[in-house]
């Protein structure tokens, strides 16, 4: 007979040391850009913009709307505060894997020599990724195996809507392109 606590013990250890330790970049993250101390563009402002190299750029791009840097330090915030209990890590990990994606990849292409916020940005994304990773039977089931299909008497109509919808993408983007080609000209 199994305890009845046996799952909480076989959570591994690594993950909570991944979960506290993103938890504590996150809340370092945002907590700064919340009291701007990141994307603050004050100095950047009166510089020519021809002036500015990426990083720079990619500051003052992401600092122009106080909002949207308040939006994404809430949002840090948020998934650091569910890093913080077991029960809401994978919330944690399913929210933050794309936002801590797209950070790497503006540190990776963007922030191209400044490798302190791409090895904690890279850091933080393999973690989630291992979180999710070990998570991936719940993952499967909910997003997949208690998920719906479309009713049997009406699958022929949603294979169809799903096909007129990439035809029509495709032909608007080819006519586009035509016309932009010929528009040049």
């Amino acid at each position: 007979m199994s305890h009845p606590h046996e799952h909480l013990r076989s959570y591994p250890k690594l993950l909570d040391c991944l979960r506290y330790f993103c938890a504590f970049m996150l809340y370092m993250y945002g907590v700064s850009k919340l009291l701007h101390l990141q994307f603050n563009v004050a100095e950047l402002a009166r510089r020519p913009i021809g002036s500015l190299n990426g990083y720079q750029l990619t500051w003052f791009y992401y600092g122009y709307s106080r909002v949207y840097a308040s939006i994404l330090g809430l949002t840090q915030v948020a998934g650091a505060t569910l890093l913080l209990y077991r029960k809401t890590t994978l919330l944690a990990a399913v929210v933050m894997f794309p936002v801590m994606a797209n950070i790497l990849l503006i540190n990776m292409f963007i922030l191209v020599n400044d490798y302190g916020p791409y090895v904690i940005s890279t850091i933080i994304c393999l973690s989630m990724l291992i979180i999710l990773w070990h998570q991936r039977a719940a993952l499967l089931s909910l997003f997949w195996m208690k998920q719906t299909p479309e009713p049997r008497e009406s699958s022929r109509t949603h294979r169809w809507i799903r096909m007129l919808i990439v035809l029509g993408v495709c032909a608007i983007m080819i006519s586009g392109t035509i016309m932009m080609h010929y528009v040049k000209r």
